[in-house]
């Protein structure tokens, strides 16, 4: 199996961006769309270290402007060109609330989880663009540090420095509430959300079901334990639980699932392999992108749309919009970012 396509990864991916797409249609408080962008954040961490671990066991080394190009010919033009046509439109459409030039900067810049440095100003209206500002924050640091020191370590020891990475963010999200006001901003800020990345990491260090052979298994009763577990974390909605230990047990339970998801080749993968999903996960970068502008600009137009009508509506632009992108600029890129690869990404699925 081509390691940079994990069947059920793309289920995932996709099961992501539509938890968090109908939560921005108005169904917040039935459907959690912070625990969709936490799934976006363990696949993320899983499949980037995967990838270096594949890389240094072929090569013996990470080059790491690669790398980077990689990830900024993925990334870039798709969120310069969404940004930019939204700051276009919004110099001819009525705005409550008018761009700013730090505030664009900022978007930009994958700034904007910390708003505070130019002094909260006002970008384009629409991108949840602070969960990508994290990621970056996490592609521009964990591989150099993955390449000058768990890359020559055992992986489990690899993965305990993870682990124990992950148990250092909760210290900080502890210690953060009892010194700010708005603890609504943990969620916000790279320092209090990277464990949602780390335990990914942890995943792809040790037990990998990709890598490693022999890798553990989880049973059917783990993957029902975690699944109570991500239950009683929406469930309870104590604030202070949700913006602390919240995060750690959802990385845990996730641990378990992906495990249990990738190894499997019965109902689940099947589940998480079919053709919709593949689509929705092939455009979801985009999707992501341009969801909310979208939503809030049908709304507009049509005030008196119904949940339902504003979601067929809503999702039939942001996939065309998305289909578009694909076609004009992330498939071009892919093909122009293969040359930029350094070793070979078949591997095959460890049994």
């Amino acid at each position: 199996m081509p390691i940079n396509h994990i069947s059920p990864l793309d289920g995932f991916r996709a099961l992501a961006i539509l938890i968090v797409f109908v939560a921005h249609c108005g169904l917040e408080k039935l459907v959690p769309g912070g625990f969709g962008v936490t799934i976006f954040f363990f696949l993320s961490g899983y499949l980037i270290t995967t990838l270096l671990r594949a890389e240094f066991a072929q090569t013996g080394r990470i080059d790491i402007r690669a790398f980077y190009v990689r990830r900024s010919v993925r990334i870039l033009p798709s969120l310069y060109i969404t940004v930019l046509l939204l700051l276009g439109l919004t110099q001819w459409l009525p705005a409550e609330h008018p761009a700013e030039f730090w505030g664009v900067f900022l978007q930009l810049a994958f700034l904007t989880n910390y708003p505070w440095i130019t002094g909260n100003a006002q970008g384009v209206t629409g991108p949840p663009l602070w969960s990508l500002a994290v990621e970056e924050h996490f592609y521009l640091v964990f591989p150099v540090i993955f390449s000058a020191t768990l890359a020559a370590l055992p992986p489990r020891k690899a993965a305990g420095l993870c682990l124990g990475a992950c148990i250092a963010v909760l210290g900080i999200r502890l210690a953060t509430v009892a010194t700010i006001s708005d603890i609504g901003k943990i969620y916000y800020w790279t320092h209090t959300r990277i464990d949602s990345i780390l335990f990914g990491c942890c995943l792809a260090l040790w037990q990998n079901p990709v890598l490693d052979k022999g890798a553990w298994r989880p049973r059917l009763l783990h993957v029902l334990f975690a699944l109570a577990i991500l239950l009683g974390c929406l469930a309870i909605r104590d604030e202070l639980f949700r913006q602390t230990v919240r995060y750690t047990l959802q990385g845990g339970a996730l641990f378990v699932i992906f495990s249990y998801a990738i190894h499997d080749r019965g109902w689940m993968s099947i589940a998480l392999s079919t053709r919709p999903l593949r689509i929705i996960a092939l455009y979801s970068y985009t999707l992501y992108l341009i969801h909310v502008p979208i939503i809030a600009g049908v709304h507009a137009l049509f005030p008196a749309l119904g949940l339902l009508g504003l979601i067929v509506i809503s999702g039939a632009l942001s996939m065309l919009y998305a289909a578009g992108m694909y076609a004009l600029v992330e498939q071009p890129a892919a093909n122009w970012r293969r040359r930029f690869r350094s070793f070979s990404r078949t591997i095959p699925l460890a049994t």
